[in-house]
């Protein structure tokens, strides 16, 4: 892994050989490290980055008037639905490539998920 010409301090990720994602960090210009990672070690990262961010939120200070925007933007391989983590809740399951990430969520939310859906699709269908 080389860091690009004019990158300064951050996290490199690319892909890798064999369908593994390689992870590196540079500080000042400087690689400081690097290591791979397999398509599930992707998806565990996700998901305990995402329940940080969810665990954390609430100590956030308040920011008056700003709309929640739509967050970063990714477009998944293929979406597929499973069972939930507890009794009564299903999953939307988003994979990329062979990393997959399962939402679980109360069936009443999947429901109104699945109604806000159809209902786009079928806007967009009608203009």
């Amino acid at each position: 892994m080389q860091v690009p010409s004019g990158f300064t301090t951050g996290l490199l990720i690319e892909s890798a050989a064999e369908g593994r994602i390689a992870v590196g960090f540079a500080k000042d210009g400087v690689l400081m490290g690097d290591f791979t990672l397999s398509p599930l070690d992707v998806a565990n990262m996700a998901a305990a980055l995402l329940a940080a961010s969810k665990d954390g939120a609430d100590k956030l200070p308040a920011r008056d008037g700003e709309t929640q925007d739509s967050g970063a933007l990714v477009l998944p391989s293929s979406f597929s639905l499973g069972p939930g983590m507890m009794p009564g809740q299903e999953a939307l399951i988003l994979s990329f490539g062979q990393s997959h990430l399962a939402f679980s969520m109360p069936q009443a939310t999947m429901q109104s998920l699945g109604e806000s859906m159809v209902m786009l699709a079928t806007r967009n269908r009608a203009q």
